[in-house]
C-alpha cells in the first residue's frame, strides 16, 4: 500500500467514524425523570429507583439523561440528582452510567420524605433541561401520585411552560391515595387535570401503571 493509498484509506475511516457519530447525534434521545418524595408517595421510592437504574441500561451514545427530585419549590439546581450526556466511546459510556447508577443508589439511602410536592416547578425545570439538549425525542417520566401541594412561599403559574411543546410526558406508578378510596372519582379527576395541563402546553400525555412498563417501552424503542 503506497503512502497516498494509506492516507486515503485513513481519511476514509475517519469520514466513516465522523458519519457514524453524526448519525448517533441526529438520533439522540433526551430523558428526564422526576421522583416524587412527598410523604404520601415516599414508600414507592425503592421501586422507582430500580426502574430508573434499568432505564439507564438503554442509554446510547449522545443520549441525555437527568433525574430530579419533586419536593418543595422544585425549580432549583439542588433538586437535580444527576444529569449527563452519554459519550460516544462504549467504555467511557459504561463507566459514566455505572458511576451515576452508584450515585443514584447513594441518593436512595439518604433521601428523606418532603412535606410538599411542587410538580409544576419540577416539570418546568425538566422541560428547560430537555429543550437545551440536541435530541429528536424528548421525554419526561414522572413517578408521582400527582397530588400537588405547594408551600406558602412557592408561587406557580397554572399553565405549564411553553418549552414542553412537542415533548412526551409519561406519568408512571400513579398510586391511589386514602382520599381516593373514599371518593374513587377523585383519582380520575387528578389524572385528568394533569392530562389537560400537559396537552394544553402542546405535549403528549401518557399514563403507565407500573414502573416495569416504562422500562419495557425504552427496551422496545431500542430494538
Amino acid at each position: 500500500m503506497t503512502a497516498l493509498t494509506r492516507r486515503t484509506f485513513g481519511l476514509g475511516l475517519s469520514s466513516l467514524a465522523l458519519a457514524a457519530c453524526e448519525e448517533r447525534a441526529n438520533n439522540a434521545s433526551a430523558l428526564a425523570v422526576l421522583l416524587d418524595v412527598s410523604g404520601s408517595y415516599y414508600r414507592e421510592l425503592p421501586k422507582n429507583l430500580r426502574a430508573i437504574r434499568a432505564m439507564m441500561g438503554f442509554i446510547h451514545a449522545g443520549d441525555s439523561f437527568a433525574v430530579a427530585e419533586i419536593g418543595a419549590c422544585s425549580f432549583t439546581d439542588e433538586s437535580m440528582i444527576l444529569r449527563f450526556t452519554a459519550p460516544d466511546r462504549p467504555s467511557e459510556r459504561h463507566s459514566l452510567v455505572s458511576a451515576h447508577a452508584a450515585r443514584l443508589n447513594d441518593y436512595g439511602t439518604k433521601a428523606k420524605a418532603t412535606n410538599y410536592t411542587d410538580i409544576r416547578g419540577a416539570l418546568t425545570q425538566a422541560a428547560q433541561y430537555l429543550a437545551s439538549r440536541k435530541a429528536v425525542d424528548r421525554t419526561i417520566v414522572i413517578f408521582s401520585d400527582l397530588e400537588e401541594d405547594l408551600p406558602p412561599n412557592c408561587r406557580r403559574e397554572t399553565a405549564l411552560p411553553a418549552e414542553l411543546r412537542g415533548m412526551n410526558v409519561i406519568a408512571c406508578n400513579v398510586i391511589k391515595l386514602p382520599e381516593d378510596n373514599r371518593d374513587p372519582a377523585r383519582y380520575g379527576r387528578r389524572v385528568e387535570g394533569w392530562r389537560r395541563l400537559v396537552q394544553s402546553a402542546g405535549a403528549r400525555w401518557q399514563v403507565m401503571p407500573d414502573p416495569a412498563d416504562i422500562v419495557g417501552l425504552l427496551r422496545d424503542r431500542q430494538a
